[in-house]
This record gives structure tokens, C-alpha cells and sequence, in this order.
């Protein structure tokens, strides 16, 4: 969770030494599990946020950005994380992030609150260095207690280099719901078919889990059981698409934890992500959303 500065469209990135204006600039709660939180409040959900965050203005503004919605905050003394986006006019975006708080992002920290839950989603493996060297123990702690463990892991500095993807392949069995987009399942699996890759990636993890591939303005496709089910976007005005994934992963998890089949909570997740990614107030969802059927 940290704070997102917006800016864009950016055509090309400058030359070094010079400099460009952009027509918009937005700041924004962000990250994996900032922007899942801002859905699961909207959606109502039975959910708490857990997370550091620095002792500065930033961090000051991220908390009262997100009042009325359930986290526990742990302060910390260094910065909070910040990161800039670009959006690009083809509405691909670059991410530039400064770490700041999420280095002390610990078990320790988490603990308490993770081992009384039913559901959790571990957001941001990547961009939580501290958090990421205890995975292991975290995933067998949770799988003891039966918990259902969704994961969404992000982009790895440096790409999913050959240590990376064994370091993904030993959590894997202890998960229940991989979340990834494209880019990510590829690069996991050393496949060019999304399709192929949900289906290898499903094969690794807990017993019935399920791999998500999210496709952008494709929608998105699960794999479980070695079967696929698709759901298409609909087509909308796209605005910016800085934090679709995770407003996917929270919509789809939401209809989850209500009953709903497969899917028609993957169907959920990709209606309620075009709805953020046209719309610049992503807290503020259309009656028909607010339910999954």
C-alpha cells in the first residue's frame, strides 16, 4: 500500500536533461493492496487491511485517504512509498516506485491479524523484501490454520529470472488463487499462450486452486481442473488502467467469499476493473456492481 502519482500520457520518455510537461496528474491511494482496498470498501466487504507506513506527510495523507475503510496501520520511521505512473497513449503504463515503508513490511507484523482470517490476499511478494524472505513460513502457517490463500505477487526488479520463478514454484503448492496478469504467467511459465500458462501454472498449486491470467481489455481467463473459463470486457472509455489488476483481484475474491461459481466471480472482477479503468473516482461503484450474480 502506498501513495500514486498519475501522470501521463506520455508520448516518449525524455531525453536525459530536458524536460516534458503532461496534460494530467492524479495522486491517488495505490499499490497491489491500496488499490484492492479502495474496491473492497466500496463493495463492502468483510475485510481488514494490514500495513506500515511511514511517519511523513505522505503516509499522513494515505491514512486519512482511506478512512472508513478497516486497517490496521503500523507506523514506521522512514518514508512512505511512493510511485509514479505513466500512462502511455496506448494505454500501457510504466511504473517508477521508491520502496520507503514497504522495507519494513514483516511476519512479525502480520502475524496476529493473518492467522485469525478465512480468506487472505498477499499482495506485492516483490515489493516487500522483508515480507518475501519469510513466504515460506508465512504460506505453512496459513495452510495449518485452513486458510484460503490468494497471491499476487507483481513484477520482480529484474524480471523472472531462472532463481525467481524456482522462488515462486516453492510457494505455489500452498496457494489457492494466483493472480497474475499476462506478462506475469509468461514470464513465470516460459509460455506464449496465456492460456497454456494458467493451465501449467494451476498444476502447481494447492489441491483444486486456481490460476488467474488477467488480459486487459481481453478480460480475463481461469484455470482449475484443467478446464479454461474466459470472460470478456465489455467495451468502455478507458481512462487510466493504473490498478485494474488489483481492483480485479478484489472484485474477484469479493464474489468468492459470497458463493459464487468460478465463473461468475472472474465475470465480477472483469466488470467491476472496466468500471474502475473509465472512471478517475474508483471508490464510487454503480448499484448493479455492488452485488455479484
Amino acid at each position: 500500500m502506498n501513495v500514486d502519482l498519475i501522470l501521463g500520457p506520455l508520448q516518449s520518455w525524455p531525453e536525459p536533461g530536458t524536460e516534458t510537461l503532461l496534460p494530467q496528474a492524479t495522486w491517488r491511494v495505490g499499490g497491489n493492496a491500496g488499490n484492492a482496498a479502495v474496491t473492497l470498501g466500496a463493495l463492502g466487504t468483510d475485510a481488514r487491511i494490514i500495513s506500515t507506513v511511514g511517519q511523513d506527510l505522505p503516509g499522513r495523507w494515505l491514512q486519512e485517504n482511506l478512512r472508513g475503510i478497516p486497517v490496521t496501520w503500523v507506523s514506521v520511521p522512514a518514508q512512505t512509498s511512493i510511485t509514479v505512473a505513466f500512462t502511455h497513449p496506448d494505454g500501457e503504463r510504466s511504473f517508477v516506485t521508491h520502496l520507503g515503508h514497504l522495507n519494513s513490511l514483516c511476519w512479525d507484523d502480520l502475524m496476529p491479524h493473518l492467522l485469525t482470517s478465512g480468506w487472505v490476499l498477499l499482495a506485492g511478494a516483490f515489493l516487500t523484501p522483508r515480507l518475501r524472505q519469510n513466504y515460506p513460513s508465512i504460506l505453512e502457517a496459513l495452510a495449518r490454520r485452513g486458510v484460503q490463500v490468494a497471491l499476487d505477487a507483481g513484477w520482480p526488479d529484474g524480471g523472472f529470472t531462472p532463481a525467481v520463478r524456482l522462488e515462486v514454484a516453492g510457494w505455489l503448492p500452498l496457494v489457492h488463487h494466483l493472480l497474475v496478469n499476462e506478462v506475469e504467467a509468461c514470464g513465470l511459465t516460459c509460455e506464449r499462450d496465456p492460456e497454456i500458462a494458467a493451465l501449467r501454472l494451476a498444476e502447481q498449486l494447492a489441491p483444486g486452486g486456481t490460476a488467474v491470467v488477467k488480459l486487459g481489455g481481453q478480460g480475463a481467463l481461469a484455470a482449475q481442473h484443467g478446464a479454461v473459463v474466459r470472460a470478456q470486457a465489455p467495451e468502455v472509455q478507458v481512462v487510466d488502467t493504473v490498478g485494474a489488476g488489483d481492483t480485479f483481484n478484489a472484485a474477484y475474491l469479493h464474489a468468492l467469499m459470497q458463493g459464487c461459481s468460478l465463473p461468475a466471480s472472474v465475470t465480477f472482477g472483469v466488470q467491476v476493473a472496466s468500471h474502475a479503468v473509465s472512471s478517475e473516482v474508483r471508490h464510487v461503484l454503480p448499484a448493479a456492481l455492488l452485488v455479484p450474480t
